[in-house]
């Protein structure tokens, strides 16, 4: 049961937006939210204390920040809260768990930015396998003849991509570098086999990924199990002339292990769109290392995937507020504090 009264509208509020002094760039949000006889509430909270004060009332709460903290301790005191969004896929800055305890629904924007973020990362594996990043930076220096190659190229039908997780992103990953030729063999404990087998794709075990690639590609969420999934151990595995690229989250890597590799030149090299701490500490080797190729987390972004977001946010806030569950509930076995009918019935 909810402490707010069923005849007040329902109170959407967007805890921590990015564009709150822009409120026309919710205006879609709006509509929908006030057309269903809604209040959509624009806010930047950021501690948990702010988050708590901002939400009270709210039944339904959106986060656009990752480092907004709707941990346990907030949840805990979301009385009225129905439901808990991201306006975006990972949803690593929600406690889950703590949602489920207290019959909240998670939900995401699944299908947004998947294109971008798979052709962004095989944009990273061509940049590694090509040397684009270190040849510009050798030409702009006054060099021509003779740039460094370390490792040396390899023709890219002769090399193996390896996927770790094979979701959305990692499936979309195999026909944009099948058609350079390569192999792709993908882990991901979550994936039927069957669904692998059909995109002609060997599931196999992290170990072998690690071993047997060239390019180390990972597409996972960030949860308590796969902090730190790419660890010392699991780089070590590599062999000295593969790359590591990550457009995943940071903290799925040990940093401190992979510099430390790149540094030695145990692998061939780093490319990544995500780091542990964002935005990258101006110290962080990652910024001087002529083996790692590092891009500010832009992976997802595309006027298109901008449009998609908004537009999946409102689908689910409408499909809460008209009573269904929203279309990408990432607790599907919550029992919710309100009465949901299927999706699919709408």
């Amino acid at each position: 049961m909810t402490s707010e009264s069923p005849h007040k509208p329902v109170r959407v509020v967007n805890v921590d937006c990015y564009l709150a002094e822009k409120s026309d760039n919710y205006a879609a949000e709006r509509k929908e939210i006030e057309a269903l006889g809604g209040q959509l509430v624009l806010k930047k909270a950021r501690t948990e204390e702010e988050i708590i004060r901002t939400c009270a009332g709210a039944r339904i709460i959106l986060s656009e920040g990752l480092a907004s903290p709707l941990n346990r301790r907030v949840i805990e005191n979301l009385d009225d809260c129905w439901a808990l969004g991201r306006y975006g896929i990972g949803v690593d800055n929600i406690d889950v768990e703590a949602a489920t305890d207290h019959g909240i629904v998670v939900f995401n924007v699944a299908d947004y930015s998947v294109n971008e973020v798979a052709d962004h990362a095989a944009a990273l594996v061509l940049a590694a396998a090509r040397r684009v990043v270190s040849s510009n930076r050798y030409v702009r220096s006054g060099g021509w003849s003779d740039p460094p190659l370390d490792p040396p190229l390899r023709r890219l039908d002769r090399l193996t991509l390896g996927l770790v997780g094979f979701g959305n992103i990692g499936r979309r990953m195999v026909p944009r570098l099948r058609g350079f030729g390569m192999r792709t063999i993908a882990t991901d404990p979550f994936v039927d086999p069957r669904i692998a087998s059909e995109l002609d794709v060997e599931l196999t075990s992290l170990e072998r990924v690690m071993k047997e690639s060239d390019f180390v590609s990972i597409h996972t969420f960030l949860n308590a199990s796969t902090r730190h999934l790419i660890g010392a151990h699991e780089i070590g595995l590599m062999k000295p002339t593969a790359f590591l690229v990550n457009t995943s989250r940071g903290a799925v890597v040990d940093e401190e292990a992979l510099i430390a590799a790149l540094k030695a030149r145990r692998i061939g090299g780093a490319a990544l769109d995500v780091t542990e701490q964002e935005p990258l500490a101006p110290d962080s080797p990652l910024r001087s290392l002529d083996n790692a190729i590092v891009t500010s987390h832009h992976a997802a972004a595309s006027l298109e995937a901008l449009a998609d977001v908004h537009r999946g946010v409102i689908e689910a806030v409408s499909s809460l507020m008209k009573g269904f569950w929203p279309p990408f509930p990432f607790n599907p076995t919550v029992q919710p504090r309100v009465e949901l009918k299927p999706y699919a019935d709408r």
